[in-house]
């Protein structure tokens, strides 16, 4: 890779409905449909990119978060308007867009993806006057200018990562190539690397309707939300509420780390679909030298993850040898694993692609059935810097992903 380094809508109560597929293991069975809980060239293969620069707008209208496993079902928006009660609503689709080249408003290259290799980078797309609304004020013009022209738009980590400003450009698989109109606060893309208009979106391959964003002309009663738009979802699948202020991040997966934090926590690969194992995917191996290793850790045995996860790793399990609680271990079923969430190929990219999480106790914790993990052994990993998927509402209990301090605050 060569790399160049360039140096109004009223206010209203708004709802957030997402859904989509979280960053976990194998498949099973869905649990209770209405779920509350807590919120849950190539690249530099030898740095680390630096941490997000300070997000200044944060003014994000009041919102209510609800999202499912699997997405939303296709033309659900003109059904979500016509609910009782909501002033607009707008779907929001989200999919990886496979990146050959980035260049600087010069046309100079700034990224370029090895070959056979591609950068994945994760892309919305919406209409932009349907999210106007939805926009915190101080971005609101900035977004729908720069998705009025066709053009798209980065959050602020999403561009220092790519090193590009207004005018650079992005140039995806099939030659499409877009050129960057407006750089925002993260919060005001929805975490995403890259926002694009609809009417571009398709040849992205961004397909896959997410979540979708409701504004109510006033707040809804408690369980109003739920009541409403559980008829128009699909019943086998949890649907997922959080009311304004709640979620960590305002968009599907609102529990977990967007991709841009996970790259700017354990680095970037590139990386192309395996057309031999759909749902996983064959990695550049100067990722896998500079950022993958195996250790032997105490209860464990050997294991292949990001390097940036053992020295938290080992300090949870040596916790629970010093604590007499080796017991509490019954398994590992890994760590690196290169591939989309839950193997769909058309999912997101799993956070194991990343070597950032870790199975624990997987035959006594299947991926949907609720979880059977000792409280003991959670908070020991939380205390050492590990979320746990048995807070998810589709829980994966066997689950624990680390987040490397300071990245994303």
């Amino acid at each position: 890779m060569s790399r160049r380094s360039p140096i109004p809508i009223r206010p209203a109560v708004a709802v957030l409905v997402a859904l989509v597929g979280c960053t976990h293991a194998a498949g099973g069975v869905p649990p209770t449909p209405v779920a509350r809980d807590p919120g849950s060239g190539s690249p530099s293969a030898g740095a680390t990119p630096a941490s997000p620069v300070p997000l200044p707008d944060r003014a994000l209208p009041p919102a209510y978060l609800a999202w499912q496993h699997d997405g939303l079902a296709p033309g659900l928006e003109p059904k979500l308007a016509r609910l009782a009660g909501v002033e607009r609503a707008v779907e929001v689709a989200g999919d990886t867009a496979w990146m050959v080249r980035s260049a600087n408003a010069s046309g100079h290259t700034v990224d370029s993806a090895p070959a056979p290799f591609l950068i994945p980078i994760e892309t919305q797309a919406v209409a932009p006057r349907s999210f106007a609304p939805f926009l915190p004020p101080a971005s609101r013009n900035a977004v729908v200018a720069a998705l009025q022209r066709d053009s798209g738009v980065l959050g602020a980590t999403s561009a220092k990562l790519r090193h590009l400003r207004v005018g650079g450009s992005v140039t995806f698989e099939g030659g499409v190539t877009v050129r960057i109109g407006a750089v925002v606060p993260d919060v005001a893309v929805n975490w995403a690397e890259l926002l694009v208009p609809r009417r571009l979106s398709r040849r992205l391959g961004v397909v896959h309707d997410r979540f979708a964003l409701l504004e109510y002309r006033r707040a809804p009663a408690d369980g109003a939300v739920a009541r409403q738009i559980q008829p128009l979802v699909d019943p086998s699948q949890p649907l997922r509420i959080q009311g304004p202020g709640e979620p960590e991040f305002r968009r599907y997966a609102d529990s977990v780390w967007p991709p841009v934090l996970m790259k700017v926590g354990f680095g970037e690969f590139a990386a192309r679909p395996d057309p031999a194992h759909p749902g996983y995917l064959l990695m550049d191996p100067a990722f896998v030298r500079a950022h993958l290793t195996t250790r032997a850790v105490p209860l464990l045995g050997a294991v292949t993850c990001n390097t940036k996860v053992f020295d938290a790793l080992d300090s949870a399990m040596r916790e629970l040898l010093r604590r007499g609680l080796a017991s509490l271990i019954h398994g590992f079923a890994g760590c690196y694993s290169p591939r989309m969430v839950l193997r769909v190929p058309t999912a997101p990219i799993s956070h194991h692609a990343w070597g950032a999480a870790v199975d624990i106790n997987a035959a006594q914790n299947p991926f949907g059935a609720k979880p059977d993990q000792d409280p003991r052994l959670v908070e020991a990993m939380r205390r050492n810097g590990f979320t746990w998927g048995g807070l998810w509402t589709l829980p994966d209990g066997m689950h624990f992903e680390y987040r490397v301090p300071g990245v994303g605050t």
